[in-house]
């Protein structure tokens, strides 16, 4: 089983939590564009614009078969997306007739600071020339404040091609860019949960005020949570729960097997013996392998806490979690930003000598 190892001026970088589908993902950087995919195989093709009145664009896509492409555009001045009124977005890729959206194809989101684009992107052509273009000129519209910019497309290309490499879905007929003749791929056993809705009943009442998740901030799930179907009986959901510290995010894993959900404990040790927790840190799940990791860390750094490792073996009740390996390393005094981080090295407290 993998080891987690980074340098501690990248585990400075990573910042509060590893992303519950970060493990076994994808980061690619095209000219300006910065890719990345989740091992759930849903993709953002993305670029942060300086001294510029569109401040960010961001394209999104699942990896569902046929899934739509979501365009998040961000303007440099918030009051764009607070303001009262129909919002509206242009884009005109070098000079061409540019595409009109509003309604319900635009949503302002001023939480977010962005305008949330839908629509058919690839069969109306903005795709294609997003991939041929050189620049696209994008104008979002509230009310009476807008911001016009420029977008430079240089990479675009590229990175829309890994999306679809990725993606799996070369040759295939909801391809953005590769497209073929072949159906579309069946879907994936694991997929994305961006709000706490998409959760069964029993698991959304954890999220109930009062309740042990009512602190969740709903914004955390995009990205950080999923369900895979292990079989046509059994779903394993991943979560977000509670509120999230400096640098360590709380999970918590429910199993639903023949309709019946339980909380999934995470076993470990405390003062040399077993004990188990509904909560782990900073969690990681691979759903191929079937294995989960935690990484709480002691400090922001990263050089210090309690790594371990789990695989789902199945009970007699059902699955269950089996601890595989667990270390621990105290906070030392002195620490060099170049040293290696390598919980797998440090001390075990599971298994026992």
């Amino acid at each position: 089983m993998r080891h987690l190892k980074l340098s501690l001026t990248l585990a400075a970088l990573l910042g509060s939590a590893f992303s519950g589908q970060a493990d076994d993902g994808a980061y690619k950087d095209f000219k300006s564009w910065q890719v990345s995919c989740s091992q759930t195989r849903s993709c953002t093709m993305r670029q942060f614009l300086s001294d510029n009145p569109i401040s960010g664009f961001e394209l999104q896509r699942s990896g569902k078969p046929e899934s739509p492409v979501t365009l998040v555009i961000s303007p440099g001045d918030n009051a764009v997306t607070e303001t009262a009124g129909e919002p509206q977005a242009t884009i005109a890729v070098d000079g061409a007739e540019p595409l009109v959206l509003k309604g319900a194809s635009v949503v302002a989101d001023a939480s977010a600071y962005a305008f949330k684009l839908s629509g058919d992107f690839i069969g109306n052509g903005l795709i294609d020339s997003l991939k041929n273009g050189t620049i696209a000129t994008i104008t979002l519209t509230r009310g009476d404040k807008s911001a016009k910019g420029e977008l430079p497309l240089a990479g675009a290309a590229a990175s829309l091609l890994f999306i679809d490499e990725y993606q799996d879905r070369i040759g295939h007929v909801d391809a953005m860019t590769a497209k073929g003749d072949k159906a579309p791929n069946p879907p994936l056993p694991v997929t994305d949960l961006k709000t706490i809705a998409e959760l069964p009943e029993a698991i959304r009442i954890h999220f109930a005020e009062g309740a042990d998740c009512a602190d969740t901030d709903p914004s955390m799930f995009d990205g950080n949570a999923l369900s895979h179907a292990l079989d046509e009986d059994t779903t394993i959901y991943v979560t977000p729960c509670g509120m999230s510290g400096a640098y360590n995010m709380p999970y918590v894993a429910f199993v639903d097997s023949f309709d019946m959900i339980t909380p999934l404990p995470f076993p470990g040790m405390v003062d040399g013996a077993p004990s188990a927790s509904l909560q782990a840190f900073n969690l990681a799940y691979d759903w191929e392998k079937k294995q989960f990791s935690s990484f709480f860390k002691g400090r922001g750094v990263g050089d210090c806490g309690t790594y371990s490792q789990w695989r789902i073996s199945e009970g007699s009740m059902g699955p269950q979690l089996v601890l595989v390996e667990e270390t621990f390393r105290d906070c030392p005094e002195q620490f060099s930003e170049t040293d290696e981080i390598d919980p797998g090295s440090w001390p075990k407290t599971w298994p026992l000598k």
